[in-house]
């Protein structure tokens, strides 16, 4: 088994003296060209094969290789081995794990169709298979099983599926829905007055951002499902339905939260983090509001990763729309981020990471935009607090950073733990993805603010507040340049250790090991 890196103080010290000596275009850094010699024979002998290549935008000329680890030609979900380069071509870094020895027999008993239709009959009637469904590998244990990997619709949800080769049985399923040039004026959801980027048209005009690179499209479904229908079976989005407005001033005020804020998060990236949309190439990325029928009581959002797509429910007698809180906004849209990138598995503590980064990056972009305070529209250390028509956190909140024990759960019939040794490991939340993300927030918080974790007792000296953008280049750099989709929290402390000392050095990698000791991430 070839498993990389070895969490541990020496490791550290070597990653240290290699990026170093990577400065001296007549040197190769001892170890690593052995470790990236290691990686090119896997290739050569099909072990790995390259899915993806990263620019890395902190560093100019440095790229990450994400190889996807294979048997027989068959990818093993998950397994992925990330490899970075500097400009000459030389290894600097290897994350990941693979099981180099697997011998498993790829042969499927089922053709994909075969897959689709005995898959069909677990889901409510009217449910259909997206994409195309692939042949991989599914861990399960110490066990490999031969599966077809595929995506079932119903009504608003979409289940990752996971059927055997052989039999035809489901192995596993989860929800894969990740969950949270003209400027004119409008009121958002609280009545705030905002400046919005669309597109003339003839009859007026259309949300349709014409001032940021890419596609920024903000659509309006008239509250019909039916309307949604091309949207959610087919990826079709009728242009009839761009959200539009006779004069340009704008007062549907889900429209336009969900619009400008999908501005802002743009911006945001580009400018604290170098990057051009969720794929770094300014891909297209549509909103949705009003797409479920009046009666219907959505208190959610949501990321769709087959349409590049945000869905805002229109709240209750509780919440209000979903858009109209920004760190909504910006952690479903980094939801993209991470598809494009990382590509986190939505279960398990790898699901967990997914929803803290979503998380972290909201609070980010929060303090980017928006005064420090503990009003609405301000930022702060709590998630989704804007959403409630009683704007009262703690109480009217989703998480917490600062004290993620706040929030509880009685379907786990436990509080969000801010301690790797309360991490839940049941059936519920897709195995803890949202309830355990509090370790990592906490985490990140720790980092920022500095102080004392609750149940570990530890203290954290922190960077402190002034330093937060840096705290966020870390956790950004971190997940997007070291995971892999099957990540664990002990992952997450080794990547964004290695990302302080890309960034800043020494004494800021320790705050980060620091931080994750006080949550009991070793």
């Amino acid at each position: 088994m070839l498993s990389l890196p070895v969490h541990s103080s020496a490791a550290l010290a070597l990653t240290l003296s290699v990026l170093a000596c990577a400065q001296d275009p007549g040197s190769v850094p001892e170890g690593r060209a052995d470790l990236g010699a290691q990686i090119d024979a896997l290739a050569d002998r099909g072990t790995v094969a390259l899915g993806r290549v990263q620019v890395d935008p902190e560093f100019p000329g440095r790229r990450h290789f994400r190889y996807d680890h294979r048997v027989g030609g068959v990818r093993v979900f998950g397994s992925q081995l990330v490899r970075q380069l500097d400009a000459q071509g030389r290894t600097l870094s290897v994350f990941g794990r693979i099981d180099e020895g697997l011998a498993v027999d790829v042969t499927p008993a089922l053709s994909a169709d075969q897959a689709v239709r005995a898959a069909e009959p677990m889901f409510p009637p009217g449910a259909y298979a997206v994409g195309e469904p692939e042949l991989v590998l599914l861990p399960r244990g110490q066990d490999r099983v031969l599966t077809w990997m595929l995506w079932m619709r119903f009504d608003h949800h979409l289940d990752r599926v996971f059927v055997d080769a052989r039999s035809g049985t489901i192995v596993w399923r989860y929800s894969d829905l990740r969950t949270e040039a003209a400027v004119g004026v409008g009121r958002g959801v609280w009545g705030d007055r905002k400046k919005i980027s669309v597109d003339s048209a003839p009859s007026g005009f259309r949300a349709d951002d014409q001032l940021r690179p890419p596609a920024l499209t903000t659509y309006d479904f008239r509250y019909d499902l039916g309307a949604a229908g091309p949207a959610l079976s087919e990826g079709y989005f009728d242009p009839i339905y761009v959200a539009s407005n006779g004069n340009n001033t704008w007062g549907d005020g889900a429209v336009v939260d969900a619009h400008v804020y999908a501005g802002w998060t743009y911006d945001y990236y580009f400018k604290r983090h170098q990057r051009r949309g969720i794929d770094g190439q300014n891909l297209p990325v549509r909103s949705v509001t009003h797409f479920l029928p009046r009666s219907v009581d959505f208190a959610n959002a949501f990321w769709d990763p087959f349409q590049n797509a945000m869905y805002y429910g229109d709240g209750d007698s509780e919440f209000a729309a979903f858009s109209g809180a920004l760190d909504v906004v910006v952690h479903e849209m980094t939801h993209g981020v991470t598809q494009y990138t990382w590509d986190g598995i939505y279960s398990g503590e790898s699901g967990a990471l997914n929803e803290a980064f979503s998380d972290i990056m909201a609070t980010g972009a929060e303090f980017f935009h928006q005064p420090e305070g503990s009003g609405r529209h301000h930022a702060d250390y709590y998630l989704g607090e804007d959403l409630t028509f009683l704007f009262d956190p703690p109480r009217m909140a989703v998480r917490s950073m600062e004290n993620p024990s706040l929030f509880c759960s009685n379907a786990l019939a436990a509080c969000d733990p801010d301690h790797y040794s309360d991490l839940y490991r049941g059936p519920q939340d897709n195995g803890g993805v949202h309830h355990n993300s509090g370790i990592a927030n906490q985490a990140f918080y720790l980092l920022v603010e500095g102080g004392v974790n609750r149940t570990s007792g530890l203290r954290v000296d922190g960077l402190g507040p002034g330093r937060r953008g840096d705290a966020e280049r870390i956790f950004y750099r971190g997940f997007t340049s070291y995971l892999t989709p099957s990540a664990t929290f002990a992952d997450a402390r080794a990547a964004t250790v290695q990302a302080a000392l890309d960034l800043y050095g020494e004494a800021e990698a320790a705050q980060v090991a620091m931080a994750w000791t006080a949550v009991g991430v070793e």
